[in-house]
């Protein structure tokens, strides 16, 4: 990407994001997640036979007529290849704790290459978790990967994403280097864009970042802790290579709200 100071610019290099509005599809909760946290609403299926494939959803088909769904595990989706698990149009999961959720999975996937501007992105479910850097630690998200190591959280009840986190995944730093404050601005756009309500917030978040190492840059808007939720605040954080392009995204802001 050019030097040219234009947010709006360093977006389209580094993610193009395009309305971006993530749908978990969810109806009523077999059960309470993990350490007591309310579990993601779920339609309750039958539980088949382990290791059997899911069927594919014919588009257009009436609910009758559709094949049923048959849940499957962490481990039996680990069974599949990416591009096996990302070819099922919806599926059905079932937690470590029981609770099993049917998934359209080929409605997120379409954000998910919406948000990075790559119609073409090898992206697949991998489970139900929680979000790490939620500031309770408890906010149970739906979690994609795709063939480079970058995984994408999903809030279930604020639909939309929350983090895209490096994972396996290395950035690299292009040829075309920007000066900070472009980068800045890039993080900030891609900001706004997520979260409209960021510019009016900002007066009230601490702002911090700069290059760590190696041409990585971190952004970084934080909250305020808030009490009885843990250590971690609510904050927008954008990791960007100096060439403009986001590798790491985090955004528990709605917490303030």
């Amino acid at each position: 990407m050019k030097s040219t100071g234009s947010a709006a610019r360093g977006i389209g290099r580094g993610l193009a994001i395009a309305g971006m509005a993530a749908v978990l599809v969810a109806c009523q909760s077999s059960g309470a997640g993990p350490s007591g946290s309310a579990s993601p609403t779920a339609d309750v299926v039958a539980a088949p036979g382990e290791g059997t494939p899911l069927p594919q959803v014919t588009a257009g088909a009436p609910p009758g007529e559709q094949p049923s769904l048959e849940c499957l595990t962490r481990e039996e989706l680990e069974q599949l290849s990416l591009a096996e698990r990302g070819n099922l149009a919806t599926l059905c999961y079932r937690s470590a704790d029981g609770v099993e959720t049917t998934i359209d999975q080929a409605s997120q996937i379409a954000r998910i290459r919406a948000f990075l501007g790559d119609s073409e992105r090898l992206v697949a479910f991998r489970e139900i978790t929680f979000m790490p850097n939620s500031p309770d630690g408890r906010l149970r998200t739906a979690l994609y990967e795709d063939e480079r190591g970058l995984q994408y959280y999903y809030a279930v009840a604020a639909d939309k994403v929350v983090e895209m986190s490096p994972a396996a995944f290395t950035p690299v730093v292009g040829p075309d280097v920007l000066a900070e404050p472009e980068l800045k601005a890039i993080a900030e756009a891609l900001i706004q864009r997520e979260l409209p309500e960021f510019e009016t917030m900002q007066a009230g978040l601490t702002p911090s970042g700069g290059e760590k190492s190696g041409g990585l840059y971190f952004f970084r808007w934080e909250g305020g802790p808030i009490s009885g939720e843990g250590s971690m605040p609510p904050l927008a954080q954008v990791g960007i290579t100096a060439s403009g392009d986001v590798f790491a995204y985090i955004n528990t802001l709605d917490y303030l709200k």
